[in-house]
């Protein structure tokens, strides 16, 4: 079995196999109904494109009336984002009407469309007595397929771009294209405040579900972190506090979901933040993003698992629990608190929303066009593994 390699990436040919018109591109992202972070996400792409001159369309796509979207009525070539999250489709995440409508329209539209899958998830797991233990599989036999009909896949972490690769079948000789997220909340307009600028407090961020088990975790390590100075929390998102019932044991200001730049001030006064994640998947958090991008050391409430996308205990983060001895080492001397930040900044700084959204706009390039608003020659960003061949 001979895999391709993966050191260096060369930008999708989009370009170079273009022929020669200046017909304009319909360029459409397609999102999962509601609100949530895959939105914040998309949204800031278009308003990215937007600063550059290009207009788009951002759509919430109920697979089941996939086939009404007015988009599809306008002359081609269209240049379609699909940002993938099987359960945002389907309540169960398996959204084979999206499959059945994508097969549909590539055959319908041919050479006119260039389809690029974003993956923000792969599938779910759980135990037995869950659904997602029996439909995981099902999962991600979809989601390859979803992949298996678009021109281009992206997605967010390498264990997610190991995954699509091990299905056989995917997009021609393109590569995956692996890219940690950017901040939905945006990039800070300011540089980082000072440490004597930052209050005794940790903020907590994100879906209630994301906070809700932040919390949990904070109720069990309080004396750990108030012994490091931590005094108090700020918990920042939709929807009602997510406290649980016993509190978080440590006092706690809930300020509901803030506009972009209050929160930005307010991160650049807090001295930590708070995550329960997976290390291996940190990449694809959008809190971790906002965290790291506004300089703000990070505490990873979750049992370490592994290393992944560059990232590392300890170094870009802190990881709670800690090993014996290492709390009081790292968590009692703020230059060290400085130094974690401004690695996990460093981290973020090459793949932000500008970059990412000039990237995602050239592998958009559909195969018929040389238009202004998609060419040109962005710097090859994203990193690439390679894909099985069978």
């Amino acid at each position: 079995m001979n895999t391709r390699d993966a050191s260096a990436s060369p930008w999708p040919p989009c370009a170079e196999k273009a022929a020669v018109t200046t017909r304009p591109v319909t360029l459409v992202q397609l999102v999962p109904p509601g609100p949530g972070g895959v939105r914040d996400f998309a949204s800031l792409l278009q308003e990215r494109w937007l600063e550059s001159g290009r207009h788009s369309a951002l759509l919430a796509l109920n697979p089941a009336e996939a086939a009404t979207q007015p988009w599809q009525h306008q002359p081609g070539p269209w240049a379609v984002l699909l940002h993938y999250s099987g359960y945002g489709y389907q309540a169960r995440g398996v959204p084979w009407a999206l499959l059945q409508w994508l097969r549909r329209l590539r055959k319908d539209k041919g050479d006119e469309l260039r389809l690029v899958s974003y993956f923000h998830e792969s599938f779910a797991s759980g135990p037995p007595w869950g659904s997602a233990f029996w439909l995981s599989g099902l999962q991600s036999r979809i989601g390859r397929h979803v992949a298996q009909a678009s021109d281009a896949v992206c997605t967010n972490t390498q264990a997610h771009a190991a995954w699509l690769a091990s299905g056989p079948g995917l997009p021609g000789a393109e590569p995956l294209y692996v890219q940690p997220v950017f901040a939905a909340v945006d990039e800070p307009l300011h540089p980082p405040g000072s440490w004597a600028e930052r209050k005794p407090t940790a903020v907590v961020l994100g879906a209630a579900s994301t906070r809700a088990r932040v919390l949990q975790a904070c109720a069990d390590k309080a004396a750990l972190l108030h012994s490091h100075g931590i005094e108090s929390l700020v918990e920042v998102g939709p929807g009602p506090s997510a406290v649980p019932a016993g509190g978080a044991g440590l006092p706690l200001h809930f300020q509901g979901r803030l506009e972009k730049l209050e929160l930005h001030a307010l991160l650049r006064t807090c001295r930590a933040g708070l995550i329960d994640y997976p290390a291996s998947l940190l990449a694809k958090s959008s809190v971790f993003a906002a965290l790291a991008a506004h300089g703000v050391p990070v505490l990873n409430t979750r049992p370490f698992d592994e290393n992944a996308d560059g990232l590392q205990v300890n170094h870009h983060y802190l990881g709670l629990p800690a090993a014996p001895g290492s709390a009081a080492r790292w968590l009692s001397d703020p230059v060290e608190w400085h130094a974690v930040a401004q690695a996990a900044a460093h981290w973020y700084a090459p793949h932000g929303s500008r970059q990412q959204a000039a990237q995602l706009l050239a592998l958009l390039q559909p195969r018929s066009t040389v238009e202004a608003g998609l060419s040109g020659n962005p710097p090859p960003l994203l990193s690439a593994i390679p894909q099985e061949e069978t």
